[in-house]
């Protein structure tokens, strides 16, 4: 003769119901893990096209890139400039962020950037010296604002670069760190 094993027909359903509570769980956190890596990977990088001739300095370029698999959407960058001064470079002042003022271009704004194609910007308009002034060395910061795909949130990356004079005599981008 077959018994019951104490399986009540209301327990099915509760149940059921525990399944969807688990996988809906488990739904829920894989898209916040999800959405949390897509914001905290490294992504954003920001590097000196070369180093500065004094006597020559311009283009002063940086190339802004996205190391990540995905892309950034509407970034926009920005330039604090702690100092630029010439030649001869007086001992260099202390800088305390925020520097005051964002300076930005018009063609600085509202780009997509997939991890195959970097942006480089020109900074050349806000760091060159009146003539006969030699470009002696800067310290600046680039700021770069953007939205990672499908995420709608913005963040926002600060870079901070110092120029440092080299045995060639030609001044070299170093980068810094932005709380110093």
């Amino acid at each position: 003769m077959l018994e019951s094993r104490g399986h009540s027909s209301k327990g099915t359903p509760a149940r059921a119901r525990g399944r969807r509570s688990l996988a809906a769980l488990a739904a829920a956190v894989s898209v916040a893990g999800a959405a949390a890596a897509v914001m905290y990977l490294p992504g954003v990088t920001v590097e000196p096209v070369g180093p500065v001739d004094p006597s020559n300095p311009y283009p002063i370029a940086f190339t802004i890139a996205d190391q990540n698999v995905i892309p950034l959407n509407d970034v926009n960058v920005y330039l604090m400039i702690c100092y630029a001064v010439a030649v001869p470079a007086p001992s260099a002042p202390i800088c305390q962020p925020p520097y005051k003022t964002r300076r930005f271009k018009a063609g600085w704004r509202g780009h997509s950037l997939p991890a195959d194609q970097p942006l480089t910007i020109v900074l050349d308009d806000f760091l060159r010296l009146a003539p006969p002034a030699k470009f002696g060395g800067a310290d600046i910061s680039i700021i770069v604002e953007y939205q990672p795909w499908l995420v709608p949130l913005r963040q926002e990356k600060e870079f901070r670069f110092a120029t440092e004079l080299g045995t060639d005599s030609r001044l070299y981008w170093a980068s810094r760190p932005v709380d110093e």
